[in-house]
């Protein structure tokens, strides 16, 4: 019955943990929600004839928000939640596309597979559970047998029993895809060397900068050439424009003084000896503080804004000092300590910030006005209500739709997907920005087009330019190579040609010093075997890369002997996944889909 009783208590934990997997955090990060076709609710897409409405993709995205503020802690911002919407939409696409796949290999879990698994082969989520565990908090199969026989959790059970039955076809579709995954002796040390192997090579670098006072005479039948030749470079995707009229919920005077009234009156309580970590825990707006009573910890000259700084170390320990405005807001002040540490003066404080935001009242007053505006324009000319109202008209430059983002606005899908999607002329419903709501009109529409040669003139000059001077370093290192070649020693080809040798030490991946990220570089070196051998001229993004091996790492034997088991456990895991990735990309390929979104974000 103890061990009951432990369960009991940690049932919460079980079933959040249930609840995450059903999400796919266990099994290729596919969610278990199983959709419905409910034809009376609004619809964000379709995918293989399967409707997913508002209301599931809203809960698919509420998940994946609240998994977002469990990794880091915070809210996410506007970008991010576009991208929560991205993760939260493939996750249900992934889910129905893995649906039809069970469904055509006809794969389920029998009775016998569920019992199996309860009984034998509890799921990984029920291993760790501290009261399965013993002292040495390993699974202890007896503690779970007990509590498996002992009564008094049926419903429990039914949810774990629920769990495995609908995940296990999962597992068994994973374990067929990846039977036939091995991981061979040459690939385990390929990767040992990639993750190992070290090269140190000596090298020589021929730029095109080196020609940038050679003048270049490009007539004009060679730009017109070019810009024949590269139609799609100077392609312009569909631009459009739009006016706006802003209705910012910018703190006003009376919130400032709201503001300037509660800062007055913390400051008096704490003053009059209410506990000042308890006001700051209820009344501050830094985050970063707020639940440590405000505190600060000691600081020294220079490391807090200067209003701020001089109010601390004016006062005495013990002090109470406030409102004191900076560019974060109002601050009320306890001066905690002070002391002298090496030589210099610091100061523990305490802190209670009231940020100047708009009121309720201003943030309702903007959003009504907006509102009134969207509504008036649709029987008032934009530019005469604006007059009317007393309204500065913005204008944005031409943009294109990209991500989202509204020149001067900020990113907003959903209004750029209105203005992409309506005629001029049209006006938007009320939108949000950084600083309030704006309604807009689309003003102008630039189709997709060419640009014409006139405007690309210059352009196209500088890349011709560009293309030579890169073909004149090319022939230049090409000339170094075959002075090596004949004899020449490398050093002295290169004090030849008033050229530098440099040295690099480089892994089989990521940033070589001095060079960047260059792939060609890298296989170079690596593809040398002999001290002092001399690669051929390698084209890279700057210029031109001539290299001479100085001492590459052979394999240790020992050491990957050592590491192998790790390496192949590593390798096979990044092989199952990509098996995964692969079949998913080809059977996401040939699915119908259907993608409403834009329609509601």
């Amino acid at each position: 019955m103890a061990v009951m009783k432990n369960m009991r208590e940690y049932t919460k934990t079980i079933l959040i943990i249930l609840v995450l997997a059903f999400l796919g955090t266990i099994i290729f990060d596919w969610g278990m929600n199983i959709l419905g076709t409910q034809s009376d609710q609004n619809v964000v897409g379709e995918v293989e004839g399967v409707e997913i409405t508002t209301r599931q993709f809203e809960q698919a995205v509420a998940q994946q928000r609240e998994q977002f503020r469990a990794r880091t802690g915070n809210e996410p911002t506007e970008s991010q939640e576009d991208y929560l919407r991205n993760q939260a939409w493939e996750s249900l696409v992934q889910e129905i596309v893995v649906q039809k796949a069970l469904q055509e290999n006809d794969i389920q879990a029998s009775n016998a597979e569920v019992r199996y698994r309860i009984f034998e082969d509890p799921p990984g989520f029920l291993r760790s559970q501290e009261a399965f565990q013993n002292e040495q908090n390993q699974f202890d199969m007896a503690k779970y047998q007990a509590a498996l026989n002992a009564g008094g959790s049926t419903e429990q059970w039914l949810q774990i029993e629920n769990f495995i039955r609908q995940s296990l076809p999962y597992e068994k579709f994973q374990q067929r895809l990846q039977a036939t995954v091995r991981v061979t002796e040459d690939e385990l040390k390929r990767e040992y060397l990639k993750r190992n192997q070290k090269a140190t090579v000596e090298y020589i670098f021929i730029g095109p900068n080196r020609f940038s006072d050679e003048k270049l005479e490009i007539t004009d039948e060679r730009i017109k050439e070019y810009y024949e030749a590269h139609q799609e470079d100077f392609r312009e995707e569909e631009k459009r424009k739009i006016d706006y009229v802003a209705f910012p919920t910018t703190p006003t005077a009376e919130d400032s003084a709201s503001q300037w009234k509660l800062a007055r009156q913390l400051a008096e309580r704490a003053k009059e000896g209410e506990d000042f970590s308890e006001l700051a825990e209820i009344y501050s707006e830094d985050p970063g503080t707020k639940d440590k009573g405000g505190s600060l910890g000691y600081f020294g000259q220079g490391e807090m804004v200067k209003p701020f700084e001089e109010a601390a170390f004016g006062a005495s320990a013990g002090e109470i000092v406030g409102p004191v405005e900076t560019n974060h807001g109002l601050h009320v002040i306890k001066v905690e300590d002070k002391k002298i540490e090496d030589s210099e003066e610091k100061v523990k404080a305490s802190h209670i910030l009231l940020k100047f935001e708009a009121s309720s009242k201003t943030y309702n007053t903007a959003r009504d006005d907006a509102i009134y505006f969207s509504e008036e324009a649709r029987n008032v000319p934009f530019d005469q209500l604006a007059k009317e109202l007393n309204k500065e008209i913005q204008s944005t430059p031409l943009f294109v739709k990209g991500n989202g983002f509204i020149p001067g606005l900020g990113l907003n899908k959903r209004a750029s997907n209105f203005i992409f999607s309506n005629d001029v002329g049209k006006i938007s419903g009320v939108e949000n920005y950084a600083q309030g709501f704006f309604v807009c009109k689309i003003s102008e529409v630039q189709l997709e087009h060419i640009q014409p040669l006139s405007e690309v003139r210059k352009l196209i000059e500088t890349k011709i330019k560009s293309e030579r001077r890169m073909a004149m370093a090319n022939e230049l290192a090409q000339k170094i190579h075959e002075t090596i070649n004949t004899g020449t020693a490398f050093e002295k080809a290169a004090e030849q040609e008033g050229l530098e040798i440099k040295e690099a030490t480089v892994g089989r991946g990521g940033f070589v010093p001095g060079v960047g990220r260059e792939p060609k570089f890298i296989g170079a070196a690596f593809a040398l075997d002999e001290p002092n051998a001399v690669s051929k001229p390698v084209e890279a993004t700057r210029g031109y890369y001539i290299l001479k091996l100085v001492e590459k790492d052979e394999l240790d034997e020992e050491a990957f002997q050592a590491q192998k088991r790790s390496l192949a456990q590593d390798l096979l895991q990044r092989k199952q996944a990509q098996t995964f990735a692969n079949w998913y990309a080809s059977a996401k390929a040939k699915a119908e889909i259907k993608d409403y979104r834009y329609r509601y974000y």
